[in-house]
């Protein structure tokens, strides 16, 4: 029949149906405009297909959102005149399945419709879902599980309050049937229904709830896809690997172009360079010279970005039209993300950067804080004895080897820049166009990686012991996650989902546990900045916060200074408890068998794992180009075995005590 599209944005014809089943047993995806703005949308060769029928409209409207992003599904309106084709269209795609799996599965959903005045409170009926399934027995493994996903949705409390009847019609009130089913459950095609309270919209006034119809979309997503898995592998011969593998294998253009945008302007600006001094080395020696009497003075680089065109260029993407609802939800946290950051670059310096820092890194706990000062408590030096030496300063790590447990050789910017390349080769022998470079740079304080390249502070110097964890830390997380990202499709796994840096520092403190390089100084210095930012939020100044880390806790002035610096820089930056807090949280999730390998995919927070996973299985995602070295290090096997035997900070702090 040939490649050339038959147009059915008219009327459905026979030809366009034979040439949709054509590419169907072709194993083709099938994407078309249908009559009314409705749409066809068949990924690949599925068991089931959805339906969403308009009724009272010749135009699909915003509700049809509900099937749309599924792998198989038809939007159309429900008029007379658009019937027979529609027919004929699901009748045939029935055929093809039923030809490639022995069964078929249509799934109908419908808004129930408008209670009339004087029903129950709010609007709301009951039940919220009822199943309608004459065909398949309402003991079905399929009909079951349909039950048990939708009483999950969290649109209320849970459970949701789903019905199921034996006896009914499977479609919308006023519609004609789209495929005669087979009879008894033992038959090749079925037909279920799904009758939807609209508990997305005001009762009286009709107004949505936008929030609400996300969470309605979301999990009716996900229980379709639960609902076609237990179909497939009880009525079919087909048996997918997990009910994920049900979803869509790729994304519509819109859902890329968005993320395109996103990942451009996450590129636009280098937050942490642009809200830390650029004068801390002559900050420091001013300070510590002054006897630490005054605050310091800090200077800063200049914006380089116009905060307003940042925000507006946010704000036009459309995100809620994306089909994808796994997508779409990823996309808008890291839109509100960077939209909060971006509102941090234009508050520098003024009391409203602490309030944007709260939003997107969050304050210290009670537990956290007590943590930290329970670390502090058994580690300080007694009264009156000495601080320890310092040594250099890193966005990653302001160890200063403080205290017992630092003594080695000394690895200055140059020798540690030398350490840092002889990894990325190690890495290029298995990825020759890695293209993340080592740059040693007069305005950095410390160490900084920044789109896959580590930025070394001239000024640096740290023990040869720790120049180990912080070669695995930064370049075996850091850059090895964003390498990995970068060949994804999803562009965000490089530059990070939103409040993916919690869990990344997480991941980079255990690397520089498994590798032996975890010392107690680092774990203090992890520690002290909990306490500091707890200090910042409840009011203290820098030269408070300052003086309690020297004289109640034993650090240096130097280190003192350091981590003061880190959390008061721009107005106030409470990124730094994420340190303690990510290991403590990646300490558990190892301890509950978590799974390392989705964490390697790119840069995201625990919470994003399951969803991740959804993607792995919809085979969304690629495998990851890289794996750490420091998970095959000769100690790595013993050090994961701990892990995943349940370790705490504590644990660890008895650890690098013996």
């Amino acid at each position: 029949m040939g490649d050339r599209r038959i147009d059915a944005t008219r009327n459905i014809s026979g030809p366009f149906v034979a040439q949709v089943c054509e590419r169907l047993s072709e194993g083709k995806i099938v994407r078309r405009s249908l009559p009314g703005g409705g749409r066809l949308h068949v990924d690949r060769p599925l068991p089931f297909l959805c339906v969403y029928r308009e009724r009272g409209g010749e135009k699909v409207s915003q509700t049809a959102q509900l099937v749309v992003g599924e792998a198989s599904y038809i939007t159309a309106p429900g008029t007379a005149e658009a019937h027979p084709g529609l027919k004929a269209l699901v009748s045939g795609i029935s055929d093809v399945m039923v030809d490639t799996f022995g069964a078929f599965f249509l799934l109908e959903i419908w808004i129930a419709p408008e209670r009339k005045p004087g029903g129950g409170a709010q609007g709301v009926q009951a039940p919220t879902f009822r199943i309608i399934t004459p065909s398949l027995d309402t003991s079905d493994p399929t009909v079951r599980q349909l039950k048990i996903a939708l009483s999950e949705i969290p649109l209320r409390p849970p459970p949701l309050d789903v019905g199921v009847e034996a006896e009914g019609e499977p479609r919308p009130p006023t519609l004609e049937p789209l495929l005669d089913p087979s009879p008894g459950s033992a038959g090749m095609r079925h037909c279920v229904g799904i009758e939807v309270q609209p508990v997305y919209r005001q009762a009286r006034t009709g107004m949505p709830y936008p929030v609400l119809f996300e969470t309605l979309h979301r999990g009716l997503s996900l229980a379709i896809k639960r609902t076609a898995y237990h179909f497939s592998v009880t009525h079919t011969a087909h048996e997918p690997p997990h009910f994920h593998a049900m979803g869509r294998k790729g994304a519509v253009q819109a859902a890329a172009d968005a993320d395109k945008v996103l990942t451009g302007i996450s590129r636009a600006f280098e937050f942490l360079l642009q809200v830390t001094p650029v004068n801390s080395d002559r900050a420091k020696a001013n300070f510590l010279g002054g006897g630490g009497e005054l605050d310091p003075e800090f200077d800063y680089r200049p914006l380089v970005v116009d905060v307003d065109l940042l925000k507006r260029k946010l704000y036009n993407l459309p995100l809620e039209k994306l089909e994808d609802p796994t997508l779409s939800h990823l996309l808008s946290a890291s839109r509100e993300e960077l939209d909060r950051k971006v509102t941090m670059l234009g508050d520098r310096n003024t009391p409203r950067f602490l309030f944007g820092s709260l939003s997107v890194y969050g304050s210290v706990d009670s537990g956290l804080h007590a943590d930290a000062l329970r670390i502090l408590d058994a580690t300080s030096p007694s009264p009156g004895s000495a601080g320890g030496s310092s040594a250099g300063t890193s966005d990653e790590d302001d160890d200063m080897d403080d205290g017992p447990g630092g003594g080695s050789r000394e690895v200055n910017a140059a020798a540690f820049a030398r350490m840092a390349r002889e990894e990325l080769d190690f890495y290029r022998e298995s990825c020759p166009d890695l293209a993340s470079e080592v740059v040693i740079r007069d305005d950095v304080a410390g160490l900084q990686v920044s789109s896959g390249n580590l930025l070394v502070g001239r000024s640096f110097h740290v023990s040869e012991r720790r120049a180990r964890g912080l070669i695995q830390h930064e370049i075996g997380t850091h850059v090895v996650t964003y390498v990995n990202g970068l060949a994804q499709p999803l562009g965000q796994l490089a530059t990070g989902l939103a409040g993916y840096e919690e869990t990344q520092e997480g991941l980079a403190v255990t690397a520089e546990y498994i590798v032996g390089a975890l010392t107690l100084p680092r774990l203090r210095i992890l520690a002290a900045r909990v306490v500091t930012v707890r200090s910042l939020v409840d009011g203290a100044t820098f030269v408070e916060s300052f003086r309690r880390l020297t004289r109640d806790f034993g650090f240096s002035g130097s280190s003192a200074f350091t981590v003061c610096m880190r959390i008061y820089r721009s107005g106030g930056l409470t990124k730094d408890a994420i340190y303690l807090r990510g290991l403590r949280d990646f300490l558990a999730y190892m301890g509950e068998g978590g799974d390392l390998e989705p964490l390697l995919l790119g840069k995201m927070c625990l919470d994003d794992v399951p969803v991740i996973e959804e993607l792995r299985w919809r085979g969304y995602l690629e495998p990851p180009r890289l794996t750490p070295r420091f998970l095959d290090a000769p100690e790595s096997e013993a050090a994961l075995g701990r892990l995943r035997g349940g370790l705490t900070i504590f644990d660890l702090m008895k650890e690098a005590l013996e």
